[in-house]
C-alpha cells in the first residue's frame, strides 16, 4: 500500500486515514494507487476538463435553512419588548422629575400606597402630571380657561399657583411646608427653592403631602368639588 502522498493534499489524506480504519478495525485490505496529476496519461487528462466542463454548465442556487426555536423567538420577542420599553422610559420619562419610573420616585411608597383610595388616587395623578388642573385640562378641552377655580382669580391653575400662592389654601399650604420642612431639616425659606413635581420624588415628605391633599380638594376634578 502507498499511503504518503504529496504534502498538500487533504483529500487524499482523508482516504489514507479511511483506508487505515477499515485495515485496523475491519480487516480489509484496501490498495491504494498514487497517480501523479497531468503525468502524460490521456484519461486522466480527458477526465479533468470533463470534471471542469461540467461545473462551468451547472447552474445552481444554494438555499440557507435557517432554523429557529420556538424558546429562541419567545426570548427575542422578549428582549425585543424589554428595548422598547427602556427606549420609551428613556424618552418620556427622563425630562420629567413626576415621571421618573425608577429610583425613589417610583419605588413602592408606603403613605401612598396604604392611603385611602380616593387619597391615592389624586397623589398618584398628580405625581405623573395628569392631575386635573386648570392648565391640564384647557389643554385637552376639558376646561374653559386656565384661571384657577378655587380662588377665582386670573391667574392660570398650576402646580405652583396650587401648592403656594392659591389664597383658598393659605393656611394648608404653610403646615405643608412647615411639615415639608421638619422632614427634610429645612428652614422654611429654603424650601421655596424646590420645584413642585420634585417634592412627589422625596419618600421622606410622603406623610406631609398627603395630610395637605387630605385638608384640600387639590387633585379632584372640578365635578367632584363639593
Amino acid at each position: 500500500m502507498h499511503l504518503d502522498p504529496w504534502p498538500g493534499q487533504p483529500l487524499a489524506r482523508a482516504v489514507n486515514d479511511n483506508a487505515r480504519v477499515l485495515c485496523d478495525s475491519y480487516g480489509i485490505k484496501v490498495e491504494i494507487q498514487w497517480v501523479s496529476g497531468h503525468s502524460g496519461i490521456p484519461k486522466n487528462g480527458k477526465a479533468d476538463r470533463q470534471a471542469n466542463k461540467a461545473q462551468s454548465d451547472l447552474e445552481y442556487t444554494v438555499r440557507e435553512l435557517i432554523y429557529t426555536s420556538a424558546a429562541n423567538r419567545a426570548r427575542r420577542i422578549s428582549e425585543g419588548q424589554s428595548t422598547m420599553k427602556a427606549q420609551w422610559e428613556s424618552d418620556k420619562c427622563g425630562k420629567h422629575f413626576s415621571y421618573r419610573l425608577k429610583g425613589k420616585a417610583g419605588s413602592k411608597r408606603p403613605i401612598p400606597m396604604t392611603s385611602v383610595k380616593s387619597l391615592a388616587t389624586r397623589s398618584y395623578r398628580l405625581k405623573s402630571g395628569h392631575a386635573p388642573t386648570g392648565v391640564y385640562l384647557k389643554c385637552f378641552g376639558h376646561w374653559e380657561d386656565k384661571k384657577c377655580w378655587w380662588c377665582g382669580g386670573t391667574t392660570a391653575q398650576t402646580w405652583e399657583h396650587l401648592f403656594r400662592h392659591c389664597s383658598r389654601w393659605k393656611e394648608e399650604q404653610q403646615e405643608l411646608w412647615r411639615e415639608f420642612g421638619k422632614a427634610m431639616g429645612w428652614k422654611v425659606s429654603r424650601c421655596r427653592n424646590i420645584q413642585i413635581s420634585e417634592l412627589f420624588t422625596i419618600e421622606t415628605c410622603d406623610q406631609a403631602v398627603m395630610d395637605f391633599l387630605a385638608a384640600t380638594d387639590i387633585g379632584k376634578f372640578p365635578t367632584q368639588v363639593s
